[in-house]
């Protein structure tokens, strides 16, 4: 199923050395190893120079002047456009262990992984001259940490970044986080771009270091770029980068009319995310195709998001978001000094409860939810047969899904996910209906409107719920308003995709969730009228789940050295308590495949800074543009 949400849409791409990150080629061997044998789409033979590369993507930016790491929404096909204007801090090796140089030369912590002192690439412009230094690094943080978005998904972990000297910033972190330089190759704040675009009145094209600039940009469309002559990269042999002279991005939303793209030769290579499609790739002659089912990253999941509190988002509720609605929230008082008022805490955890009308299509919280109760989401997990979902919808591609982590990861450990047995689910749902006296059992699910693989999907999930005795109802909406319902927490349930990464640590701010009654100053959110223990998810837990077993776990992992017992057993716990709390109905993996005309050489094929350390390309949805070239 092509993803209707994916956690790069507004952060994410997706284990670092300890002490630090490895200089290019002190891990060439492991990387070389890992890769033998690995050659569709990478050639050794002498490049050619010059040429247009014309990409199909699946989709394109609300707004490219400001398409930046700091203000961007990026979706894979917002990285795959950062990867030809930016360069970002780090990339990561092949293998996906360890964060390589690129404009960063190294990442030091201090000795509990709270401070990381990263030393700057010099002799680096962008492409109106002016210099790559510390300034810019503190700027695009300042961007980031201001943006009513990003900043939601950054100001848990990062607390400032700090000017040393002009080629050395201090980042320092919110809690320790002994993973972080992954989060500066992997996710979008690793991109860094002229601080010309941070103005929210900025009508210009954005400035990167990268191997492309901006050319012209029809939004929904199509961007092109040409070549940086003065790029400051070289290849293993000296020859000056990028290969190409131009690259155009071309927005195909539709995957079957982007597979005809390609076969038709319109475009040149695409990125599908698509079942059914992928499998028409394989067959498809003149082209070569690579997935990423043997990737050494763990692949998002296809899902379903469950509202497990059967509220609107709590911590915006906390701030004041909702006061129109009566809900006044409890940041106000908290900033004056004043004690929160009993009523108003109250009204922050549960003022807002309520269901999607499946008559209007809106949140009423005069209704009652019912996926609240974990019984009855146990109950819809184990409706779903996942392996008949992967044959019928994702055309036998992928991985049946039972947690965050697949079975070959080192992290997994059989997290207990409910096993298809309707029988036994159908025995959940009456034993609901008799507790609390009701006779029907139903709630609404998001689809993306003019999808047809949304739709088949639901129909499908339709039957399996239907066979237990719940009763779903769609509700159809453009992609970037189910996305908000699910951002502001007026939503049942609904289509998602999310999670993966070569580290779990890229997705702590998914599952982050504060203690309710601990004092703001100690990290909590002062709600000291809540019964004790209570959890509130954080403003981008969008499953609302607050459970303080898998936040000890997440902090635990943070603090630990990488690659160690206690790390990977603490991320382990996490997945086993997804098993218990159920706040997602997992399906299967999502496969990107990613396939170009035989004319296209070296597109699996990308470098670290020095131009010799292999690194990960295609990652995931992305790719690296400058080491490929045209027949």
């Amino acid at each position: 199923m092509s993803s209707t949400f994916d956690r790069r849409s507004f952060l994410t791409h997706s284990a670092a050395t300890v002490g630090g990150v490895a200089m290019a080629g002190t891990v060439v061997d492991g990387m070389l190893a890992s890769v033998a044998g690995a050659t569709v789409g990478v050639s050794k033979a002498k490049p050619r120079n010059g040429g247009t590369l014309t990409v199909g993507t699946l989709s394109d930016v609300p707004n490219y002047h400001v398409f930046n790491g700091s203000q961007g929404k990026m979706d894979a096909s917002g990285f795959c456009v950062a990867n030809a204007l930016y360069d970002p801090l780090f990339v990561m090796s092949a293998n996906g262990k360890v964060a390589l140089p690129m404009l960063a030369l190294s990442a030091r912590p201090n000795a509990n992984y709270t401070v990381w002192t990263i030393k700057l690439r010099q002799g680096v412009t962008f492409t109106n001259g002016d210099p790559f230094n510390a300034d810019i690094v503190v700027a695009n943080y300042n961007a980031a940490n201001a943006d009513v978005t990003v900043g939601l998904a950054i100001k848990p972990i990062i607390a400032s970044v700090t000017k040393i000297d002009n080629y050395t910033v201090a980042y320092n972190m919110v809690i320790p986080f002994s993973a972080f330089p992954i989060s500066l190759a992997e996710t979008q704040i690793c991109y860094m771009a002229h601080p010309s675009s941070f103005s929210p009145s900025f009508t210009g094209t954005p400035v990167g270091t990268g191997p492309f600039e901006v050319v012209s940009w029809q939004v929904g469309v199509e961007s092109k770029f040409k070549k940086n002559p003065n790029y400051w990269r070289v290849d293993a042999h000296g020859r000056s980068l990028p290969y190409l002279d131009g690259i155009n991005f071309k927005t195909i939303v539709d995957p079957a009319s982007r597979n005809q793209a390609l076969q038709s030769g319109s475009v040149d290579m695409i990125l599908q995310q698509d079942g059914t499609q992928i499998n028409a790739l394989k067959k498809m002659g003149g082209v070569s195709v690579l997935t990423d089912i043997a990737a050494p990253r763990d692949p998002s999941i296809n899902c379903l998001i469950v509202n497990t509190t059967g509220t609107m988002n709590q911590y915006f509720a906390w701030a004041g978001e909702f006061a129109s609605v009566g809900v006044p929230g409890a940041l106000p008082y908290i900033l004056k000094g004043q004690a929160v008022p009993t009523a108003v805490q109250e009204a922050v955890y549960l003022g807002t409860t309520g269901a999607v009308d499946p008559s209007t299509g809106q949140w009423n919280t005069k209704l009652k939810p019912v996926l609240n109760d974990v019984s009855i989401r146990k109950a819809c997990a184990m409706a779903i047969n996942r392996a008949t979902y992967r044959k019928v919808i994702d055309g036998g591609e992928g991985l049946v899904a039972d947690g965050l982590y697949r079975k070959t990861s080192p992290l997994y450990e059989n997290p207990h996910y409910p096993v298809y047995n309707p029988k036994a689910a159908k025995k959940l749902v009456d034993a609901y209906k008799k507790k609390n006296g009701v006779s029907k059992v139903s709630f609404v699910i998001d689809i993306v409107s003019g999808s047809s693989t949304s739709q088949k999907v639901f129909s499908f999930l339709q039957q399996q719920f239907g066979a237990i005795g719940i009763t779903v109802t769609s509700r159809a909406d453009v992609q970037s308003t189910l996305i908000n319902n699910v951002i502001y927490g007026t939503y049942d349930c609904s289509q998602w995709n999310q999670f993966g990464g070569v580290d779990p640590s890229v997705n702590y701010v998914w599952f982050l969730s504060q203690p309710a009654t601990t004092s703001p100053a100690a990290g909590g959110l002062g709600l000291t009228a809540l019964p004790a223990g209570t959890f509130i998810a954080g403003a981008v837990n969008f499953a609302h789940q607050g459970d303080p077993v898998v936040e000890g776990s997440m902090l635990k992992a943070l603090a630990s050295r990488p690659g160690t017992a206690a790390q990977k057993g603490a991320w382990a716990k996490v997945n086993t308590q997804f098993g218990k709390d159920i706040p997602y109905l997992w399906l299967d993996t999502l496969v990107n495949a990613w396939a170009a005309r035989s004319n296209v050489q070296n597109w699996a094929y990308g470098t670290a800074a020095d131009g010799t350390t292999r690194c990960l390309s295609p990652d995931g949805g992305s790719a690296r543009w400058d080491q490929i070239w045209k027949k």
